[in-house]
């Protein structure tokens, strides 16, 4: 132990002589620890941490699979309670509302809109995480015609009731319900969406009931796997069929799989490649910093001879170099830290990924565990690589080395490592220039609709506006027309989901035409909409006609499809005047009567830019069945979009009023269609900046490593020079000598990177559109810009040499 502080304290004062050192090489450090740190939170904080539930393992999804077609996570009422009273392998079993709905809160004549979440009655119990205060849901509270209870969010018992003791009790109003708090939510639950509030579902068994409307969650008992579940679901179907036979399919399997990773499956990829690409950030900065340690190392070789002649061993050399890195290494990390305690709550505040609720950036015990790993892994680094190199030189070498003069011979290590670090360089200038040339066709690609001078928000609707269709199609209408006599106002309309939001498929069935060979029926993108949606986004009509406000629910049902929808079903007919039949297989309550297609309208980017324009079917809000209405009305209330006459025109306020005055709606989330587009490239957004940061730290970090190199080679060959000049080399002879070494380590580094890109860019495949992994314009301008700025940085070197003065230099012992 003395001997360590022995060293530990010569470790401190070597490192405060070399000041500029020791400030430069922290902060690489603390850049390269700290940009590994912060994604590696991202990573634990998402996908590694275990859920905040007790015996978070034993939490699974329940989802329907079909062969070729992958899983569906919704479930009908009926199905979760069969599947709750039936199974022999889970603990407890419960349903909730596939997507989060608005409601309004009502208080003192204000509507506060809140994200409510139907749930059964042991939605709690299968979380193992009962409310804080109060109570959960009873299984009478799931009873038709029960009185309506909720438990609020943590967040929301704070924000709206100041975090009143005596909530529990209390009666509330959402939107024209009564309801009854029966709790308050722990704080730590928290699934992937951010709730406000929590309502029982009036859930029932119903022969007829095809309505796939719920998400599945079970917990296992204990001792069971989720294979043994999916097997136990093999016969709980069979024995479906004998008590359901219309609601069995023999093409229906059932999938458990682990309730984490379908909360964080879209976020993973993503995660995956920030990791790797700050990995390879932090060799960059372990290749630059190394360099710098075996220089460092070359012009301590006689001090490090005179130890061994004095007796030191090489493991006790060794063991000094050790602390002296593990010092140096620790300031990094604790630098590193603190740069990721600053930075990762910005970052999880601008990121687009779409994390879950659960999500956190917290700097805890993992963390700084982490940060120490990567410290005592430069550390050894630093230290053996240059222990090993040292062992190329021989005693009375180094003893006879003038400590005034720069070392000679060749240093191998030094340039592999910057042949590594040029080589890595490239791997991320290509990725960061792959990622800009998604996002470059990305954003130019025509979405179908005009976006230009358009606001879209969204309202909730109550119950009464959503009792009957003709209540629905009457409330929007109204609304429609109020926000259209508004000045400003050139048109408006509502849909189910504006373009980059998600809409719902339904089964439909086409007149005269056999249903798919499976027996199922087929299923495309289910959009009521007011009767100037296509007006407001300037979608045009290729065919036919647009919908008018006379297509109304005592008018004839009607329909209008996409080219997209046309190219599937009707590739060599007139879809016009052709018949469909949306929601049969749903059962009668659903079954939608005959529809006339009247129009084709072109296709729009419904699901995203990155993703093709998916076959639509839109059809006069005013036309909906009941029954739909009830569930999509109410489940996700609607969509508005706004075309005004002048961007300069604000409307919120004045729309605010209209929708509170005519229907007591309060509006959310106002803003634009430009913005939606947006947001919906956010994330390839994001990422494209990060690693096109990521890629020019690893550029400079290179040209510096190389610049360091370059600067000590002309150093040692100074001597040389002068032989060369003072037997007739010119100049020039000299600057394309030093640039000739330089441009052969940068050839080799690039060729290295280049067969590294091209092996990983497969890797990327999930994040580009319209670019290959294998892009040979992003390989040939990552190259480019390396060679260029690899000769740059080899330039300064080169023309100090070439200025060397042949006499000063032959004085050189």
């Amino acid at each position: 132990m003395a001997r360590v502080k022995q060293d530990l304290r010569y470790a401190l004062r070597h490192l405060l002589r070399s000041p500029g050192f020791t400030v430069s090489a922290v902060i690489t450090l603390a850049l390269g620890i700290g940009a590994n740190l912060v994604v590696f939170l991202l990573l634990y904080g998402v996908i590694l941490r275990p859920l905040p539930f007790s015996h978070p393992e034993q939490l699974v999804r329940i989802a329907r699979a079909y062969p070729g077609s992958g899983d569906s996570n919704a479930y009908s009422a009926t199905k979760i309670l069969f599947f709750s009273r039936t199974n022999r392998s889970f603990e407890s079993v419960a349903g909730y509302d596939y997507f989060p709905h608005s409601v309004n809160l009502m208080e003192q004549q204000a509507a506060i809109p809140l994200q409510s979440l139907g749930v059964s009655s042991n939605f709690f119990h299968v979380f193992a995480m009962e409310p804080m205060l109060g109570h959960g849901f009873a299984p009478e509270d799931m009873q038709p015609g029960a009185a309506g209870v909720a438990v609020l969010s943590d967040a929301t018992w704070r924000r709206q009731f100041n975090a009143d003791p005596n909530i529990v009790g209390r009666a509330i109003t959402l939107g024209s319900e009564k309801y009854t708090v029966v709790g308050v939510a722990n704080p730590k639950f928290q699934l992937d969406n951010k709730i406000d509030i929590w309502t029982t579902l009036h859930l029932k068994e119903d022969a007829e009931n095809h309505d796939n409307n719920y998400n599945v969650v079970a917990r296992l008992k204990s001792g069971v796997t989720p294979a043994m579940a999916q097997d136990d679901l093999k016969r709980v179907l069979l024995q479906l069929k004998d008590t359901y036979p219309d609601l069995w399919s023999a093409q229906e399997s059932a999938h458990v799989w682990d309730y984490h990773a379908s909360l964080v499956g879209d976020v993973k990829p993503a995660l995956n490649i920030l990791m790797g690409a700050v990995g390879i950030l932090l060799v960059v900065v372990a290749a630059n910093i190394l360099s710098l340690l075996l220089t460092r190392a070359i012009s301590r070789r006689r001090e490090m001879s005179v130890r061994v002649a004095l007796g030191a061993t090489g493991g006790r050399l060794l063991q000094q170099m050790l602390v002296e890195n593990l010092l140096l290494c620790a300031l990094g990390a604790v630098a590193g830290i603190a740069l990721a305690q600053f930075t990762a709550p910005v970052i999880l505040h601008l990121t687009p990924i779409q994390l879950p609720a659960f999500a956190s950036l917290h700097v805890g015990s993992s963390g700084v565990a982490f940060a120490a790993g990567l410290a005592v892994l430069c550390a050894v680094l630093f230290s053996l690589v240059p222990a090993l190199e040292s062992r190329r030189v021989h005693l009375n070498d180094s003893l006879r080395l003038n400590t005034t003069r720069i070392a000679p011979g060749r240093v191998p290590a030094q340039r592999v490592l910057v042949v590594g670090e040029v080589a890595m360089s490239l791997v991320l200038l290509v990725a960061a220039a792959l990622l800009l040339g998604s996002f470059w066709k990305l954003v130019h690609i025509a979405p179908g609709f005009d976006p230009a001078n358009t606001a879209t928000f969204k309202t909730g609707l109550s119950v009464a506006q959503t009792s009957t269709g003709a209540a629905f199609g009457q409330t929007l209408d109204t609304l429609a027309a109020h926000t259209e006599a508004l000045p400003g106002v050139e048109s408006a309309a509502a849909v189910i989901g504006a373009p980059m939001e998600p809409v719902p498929d339904l089964p439909f069935d086409i007149a005269g035409r056999p249903a798919p060979s499976d027996g199922s029926s087929y299923d495309e993108k289910y959009v009521p909409i007011t009767a100037d949606y296509f007006t407001t986004l300037k979608i045009p009509v290729a065919a036919g006609r647009a919908f008018t406000m006379a297509d109304n629910k005592s008018s004839a049902p009607v329909l209008i499809v996409n080219e997209q929808f046309v190219h599937t079903y009707f590739p060599k007919e007139n879809p016009i005047g052709q018949h469909v039949q949306i929601g049969k297989a749903m059962g009668p309550d659903f079954a939608d009567p005959v529809r006339e297609i009247v129009g084709v309208v072109g296709n729009v980017k419904q699901l995203g830019l990155e993703q093709r324009a998916p076959e639509m079917m839109y059809l006069p809000a005013g036309q909906v069945p009941d029954k739909m209405v009830q569930l999509i009305g109410q489940s996700r209330g609607m969509t508005w979009v706004v075309r005004k006459k002048s961007a300069n025109v604000d409307l919120a306020n004045a729309l605010r009023g209209v929708f509170l005055d005519t229907a007591q709606l309060p509006i959310a989330g106002m803003t634009t269609m430009d913005h939606l587009m947006s947001d919906s490239v956010a994330q390839q957004r994001f990422s494209m900046m990060l690693l096109s940061g990521f890629g020019l730290i690893a550029l400079f970090l290179g040209a510096a490593g190389l610049y360091g190199v370059m600067s000590y080679t002309v150093a040692r060959q100074t001597k040389e020079i002068g032989v060369r000049m003072a037997l007739g080399a010119a100049r020039g002879d000299i600057l394309r000598m030093v640039l000739r070494e330089a441009g052969i380590l940068v050839g080799i580094g690039l060729l290295v990177g280049v067969l590294a890109s091209i092996a990983g860019g497969r890797l990327m495949s999930s994040m580009l559109f319209g670019v290959a992994p294998r892009d040979p314009i992003a390989l040939l301008a990552g190259s480019g810009v390396l060679l260029l700025t690899g000769l740059f940085a080899a330039w300064w070197p080169a023309r100090r040499a070439a200025s060397t003065e042949p006499m000063e230099a032959l004085r050189i012992e």
